[in-house]
């Protein structure tokens, strides 16, 4: 392609009147470009086109359907080659306050799908995995994803259900903070403004870490299982493993789920129940207090209103500390 037929083809895009066609050999273009050229753009030039590419972006993923997912991600595909075509075309180096996004590699350039609607949107990546990914949140990851490795970069808050390979464990890069797995399913959130990063585990196990340590042997993370969650300090680089704050149960048959009523049963046998289904360790500081005798039907009650309730009818109190609740009281 001579340069002014790029010069043509890109305005043309930019007016949104290109065939998918010519779409097609814009991205074929970029991808087929040297790392560097001559004739840089201007710098205010850079910036302007790079504005207006995004906003026609957005323009056309704005709209709900069924090919959003799809369709978001191939746009965005073309605009991370547009900005990355710039930048090699650029005889000076460019400060990375764009959407030019370099991963462990600088040789790799990202490609990030961000939401900018009002409400949640799904992404489907190669391998299935599926994101959930919050309004004003993205994902950045490799051109080259799935091939070796499958590893992305998360900005702001998403859901991930995973697609289990053993070959190739998911990895995420939030901050600091790396969050790897085999196939699960779980929630990231940055909360920026709290300086925290919290992830919070559906099913399966995950491991969290914080990346900046010397050595592999010696990382500070821990292992998550489900209804767990870790909350990450930016600053400090602590992590609080703690319970979510809504447990849902791990394993439910839906033909038959568990009926949760109790005459007579001991606080121990409810609180085994209990652990079974939502995977949570419960301990009783007084050994006295494991036969007193518990009636009640717990059917449809979140957790925490079970163990209320479980509490006053004996007399205890429950208390969090890690992933483990404590039942204390004076017993029966």
């Amino acid at each position: 392609m001579t340069q002014q037929e790029f010069n043509d083809l890109s305005k043309r895009y930019l007016e949104g009147k290109t065939t998918e066609k010519e779409d097609n050999q814009l991205m074929d273009w970029f991808n087929t470009q040297p790392k560097q050229l001559p004739l840089p753009p201007f710098q205010s030039q850079k910036k302007e086109i790079e504005k207006r590419i995004w906003q026609n972006i957005q323009a056309r993923i704005r709209p709900a359907s069924n090919g959003l997912t799809i369709k978001m991600a191939w746009l965005v595909g073309i605009a991370a080659c547009f900005v990355c075509g710039f930048s090699w075309l650029s005889t000076h180096k460019l400060p990375q306050d764009n959407n030019t996004t370099v991963l462990k590699n600088p040789e790799q350039v990202g490609i990030e799908m961000k939401n900018t609607t009002m409400i949640e949107q799904k992404v489907r990546l190669e391998d299935g995995t599926e994101i959930m990914l919050k309004q004003n949140s993205s994902i950045i990851y490799d051109k080259n994803y799935n091939k070796t490795k499958r590893e992305v970069h998360l900005i702001g808050e998403a859901f991930f259900i995973v697609k289990r390979n053993v070959t190739k464990p998911f990895v995420v890069h939030t901050g600091d903070l790396t969050t790897e797995v085999l196939g699960t399913s779980f929630r990231i959130k940055h909360h920026q403004k709290a300086n925290t990063i919290e992830v919070a585990v559906t099913t399966g196990k995950v491991s969290v870490y914080a990346e900046k340590s010397t050595r592999k042997s010696e990382r500070n993370g821990v292992i998550l299982t489900p209804n767990q969650r870790v909350v990450f300090d930016v600053v400090s680089k602590n992590m609080v493993p703690g319970i979510v704050e809504i447990p849902i149960p791990i394993a439910i048959n839906e033909e038959s789920p568990p009926q949760l009523i109790f005459k007579e049963a001991s606080l121990e046998h409810v609180l085994e129940e209990l652990s079974k289904l939502y995977g949570i360790e419960f301990m009783i500081a007084n050994p006295n207090a494991k036969d007193c005798h518990i009636t009640a039907d717990l059917n449809g009650l979140s957790l925490f209103t079970q163990l209320e309730l479980i509490c006053k009818s004996i007399d205890a109190t429950y208390e969090k500390r890690g992933t483990v609740v404590f039942i204390y009281g004076e017993g029966c």
